[in-house]
């Protein structure tokens, strides 16, 4: 509990003393390794997420094409998590662990109570939802205004840079799945890019070059 505390403090180091001893009264904390789901697109969700450690990424499925919305970081929350807990609609995205993450996943009626009882709650969900407002705002531009190639190139800069490495560890598929494209078209543009030395395409990774 001793370190669920402290880094709960290092995330959130302007929280009351009683709201943090009540996140973790209240909160159930989950290790969830790389690549499990947090939340699933068509459940019903009764908690809210926060991330303590690791990295979540946000996705939504529609006619079979999955797209990134965006990811969260350690001291975030999921804003779109917040919207369901006052309805009774399944949700219409998915959360999966980027790497392995530590989640601490508050009760829908705690989550109601906080967001009148403390301020520096409320102050979490309302920063959260502008910086959530303004990546899909980013996301949507990118689709209406931006070349999948130039896309592409932005994506992979992200990814890298989540990483903290130019070395992506991702296919082709995966790629193509988190841009609402088709792999066939992510291959092409990989060896685009390769020939104007952009990157290198490994055989199990993708070498950055811009970030050497």
């Amino acid at each position: 509990m001793l370190s669920e505390k402290i880094e709960l403090s290092q995330c959130f180091p302007f929280i009351e003393k009683d709201l943090k001893d009540e996140l973790l009264s209240f909160g159930e904390l989950k290790n969830i390794p790389e690549g499990k789901y947090v939340v699933k697109q068509g459940s019903y969700l009764n908690f809210l997420p926060i991330i303590l450690d690791g990295l979540i990424k946000m996705y939504a499925e529609e006619e079979e094409v999955e797209f990134l919305l965006y990811y969260i970081h350690p001291g975030q929350c999921c804003i779109l998590s917040f919207n369901h807990l006052f309805s009774p609609e399944a949700v219409r995205f998915s959360a999966v662990t980027e790497k392995e993450t530590k989640v601490l996943c508050l009760p829908m009626q705690k989550v109601k109570e906080w967001f009148v009882k403390y301020p520096s709650f409320t102050q979490i969900i309302l920063k959260d939802f502008q910086r959530n407002y303004e990546d899909l705002l980013n996301t949507t531009k990118q689709v209406v205004c931006y070349k999948i190639e130039d896309r592409l190139v932005n994506y992979l800069t992200e990814k890298a840079k989540l990483q903290n490495c130019n070395m992506i560890q991702m296919s082709h598929k995966e790629i193509a799945s988190d841009l609402g494209t088709s792999r066939e078209v992510v291959s092409r543009l990989t060896k685009k890019l390769q020939s104007t030395n952009l990157l290198v395409q490994h055989k199990r990774h993708i070498e950055l070059k811009s970030l050497n």
